[in-house]
């Protein structure tokens, strides 16, 4: 299969490289426990990617410099719910790329906004996570002011489209993500059979209801979020 397209998350921890090459995947964001492993598969299937670590190895002085030898591009894991303000801190002052599951759901959008009383854009800002790489997972719950902020920073927001909608979730809205600056791709998250192609027909089909405009976006579109046409750093 001729190798296309970009995986913005993928986060399965079995066969994740193999999966990916079989998908037709050329650039893999691959979220892993074990990435020095990870590096090295890689490498050795020279797929072009980032190892997204987790909070613990990025906390780890040791373990992290470990990482950082390995020259292969790194972005940290933070789940705002599950680490301490001051771990988010220590990590914000690493000043490394990081990705971001936010408004995925109401729930844990709610569960952020009231442990911090602010919205769960206006927190990342504050913490200053917007002002480097950074890419959301999720964001279908985002209103128009949170999509300000992130937009205005040009943060990345990766959509899942099969993914969300088994977790019950609503359906993203692309072009009123792009319309606020965002650059929107596709992922596949936890998906253990991965296919692109069933991804882009979901979420195109899933524009055309949500919208109810055919005019509103292409299939085309759709098709560019997958392959990162829109991207110059994949």
């Amino acid at each position: 299969m001729q190798q296309k397209y970009v995986n913005g998350f993928c986060d399965i921890q079995s066969h994740a490289v193999e999966k990916n090459i079989d998908a037709g995947v050329r650039y893999l964001q691959l979220f892993s426990h074990n990435p020095l492993q990870t590096i090295s598969q890689m490498r050795k299937a020279n797929l072009c990617g980032r190892v997204v670590i987790d909070a613990a190895a990025a906390l780890n002085q040791q373990k992290l410099k470990q990482i950082l030898n390995q020259n292969f591009d790194i972005a940290v894991y933070v789940d705002i719910l599950q680490l301490e303000e001051s771990d988010l801190e220590k990590i914000s002052f690493l000043n490394l790329p990081v990705v971001i599951p936010l408004f995925e759901n109401l729930y844990r959008t709610g569960q952020i906004s009231a442990k911090y009383d602010c919205s769960p854009a206006k927190f990342i800002e504050d913490m200053g996570f917007l002002d480097r790489d950074c890419t959301i997972i999720g964001g279908v719950y985002a209103d128009k002011d949170d999509l300000q902020i992130l937009g205005s920073y040009g943060a990345k927001i990766v959509i899942c489209p099969i993914w969300l909608a088994k977790s019950g979730a609503t359906f993203a809205n692309i072009p009123l993500m792009q319309k606020y600056g965002l650059k929107v791709m596709l992922g596949s998250s936890s998906e253990e059979t991965i296919d692109f192609e069933k991804e882009i027909d979901f979420l195109y089909l899933t524009q055309l209801a949500l919208l109810e405009n055919p005019q509103a976006i292409s299939k085309n579109q759709i098709i560019n979020l997958a392959t990162g046409e829109n991207y110059d750093n994949q």
